[in-house]
């Protein structure tokens, strides 16, 4: 949704101004000016820091929830917050192969042809 205000911020400022595209702005020009010329400078800066602002509110808004909901745990009903696995994948035991290599699901290659 970010990404579409911002586009549709662009189109509105080249709507603005008149050809459809927009352009590089001098700086801002000195009083008396009109509606448009005020939209036209303002559009922009106003629809960014909305999309920053609300991209920063609801990222952190996740992360204080997760650590929130970890910490409301009792310590052994916790998981863990990064990978607790130790162990490496060695020793896994397939039903054949006696966990030295993968289990053949599709067949021999004589059953293939």
């Amino acid at each position: 949704m970010g990404v579409g205000a911002l586009f549709l911020a662009m189109e509105a400022r080249g709507q603005l101004e008149g050809d459809g595209t927009p352009k590089s702005l001098p700086k801002f020009p000195s009083p008396p000016f009109d509606d448009k010329t005020k939209a036209i400078y303002i559009v922009w800066p106003v629809v960014c820091f909305v999309v920053l602002g609300s991209t920063m509110v609801h990222g952190l808004s996740v992360l204080v929830i997760s650590l929130s909901g970890h910490l409301i745990r009792d310590v052994e009903e916790r998981a863990p917050l990064l990978g607790a696995e130790t162990d490496g994948l060695d020793a896994m035991d397939h039903s054949e192969g006696n966990g030295s290599s993968e289990p053949e699901v599709s067949g021999t290659e004589d059953e293939i042809e």
